[in-house]
């Protein structure tokens, strides 16, 4: 396998692990990223610090008519927008592509968790999310919905799963019982190792 190879345009079996993680959020996201003008790439780089799994760069059409041009000796680690990664046969999106879904309107009302400014800091610090943190949570919510949580100036700090539907939630849940499993949230970056 030549190193060009190790980053490449997404193959049918990739793109339908990252299509069906998407669908969960919405199903009209497919088609409106289609009109976006970007492509999907992987990077199979074993090198990659991203826990050495396969990463998702989603790359503007204008650049990737430049990697395709690339000879097949160059090294290609990274292009694009970070979007996510694939860990047993399923695509988990990064904070930077929830980011990037939120600025075009891709996301849901149905999934957005605003948390007050102690429930920002504990989420920071990597903690899980309890009750007491957002006193108000979408109607519609189901257990084991992914959640993106915003902070009280409406920017995404948090990818979670929520613990509870909108029912267990209002009635037995006390302010100090874990509403929602922290997933990735923008702390991450100073915690992790240098």
């Amino acid at each position: 396998m030549n190193k060009l190879k190790k980053f490449r345009v997404i193959n049918e079996i990739e793109r339908k692990m990252i299509n069906d993680s998407l669908l969960k959020i919405s199903p009209q996201i497919l088609s409106d990223l289609d009109e976006t003008g970007f492509r999907f790439y992987i990077s199979l780089n074993r090198l990659n610090p991203r826990d050495n799994f396969p990463s998702v760069y989603f790359v503007p059409n204008n650049l990737s008519t430049n990697l395709d041009n690339f000879k097949p000796v160059t090294i290609i680690n990274s292009a694009g927008l970070y979007f996510g990664f694939i860990k047993k046969s399923q695509f988990f999106l990064s904070l930077e592509g929830a980011e990037f879904l939120y600025k075009l309107n891709m996301i849901p009302q149905k999934l957005k968790v605003i948390v007050n400014d102690k429930g920002e800091k504990a989420i920071l610090y990597g903690n899980k999310i309890l009750k007491k943190f957002a006193p108000q949570i979408p109607t519609t919510l189901m257990k084991n919905n992914l959640l993106f949580v915003f902070n009280k100036s409406n920017e995404l700090i948090s990818i979670a799963r929520s613990q509870v539907d909108s029912s267990e939630y209002q009635k037995n849940l006390s302010p100090n019982d874990i509403f929602a499993i922290n997933l990735v949230d923008k702390g991450y970056y100073l915690r992790k190792k240098q």
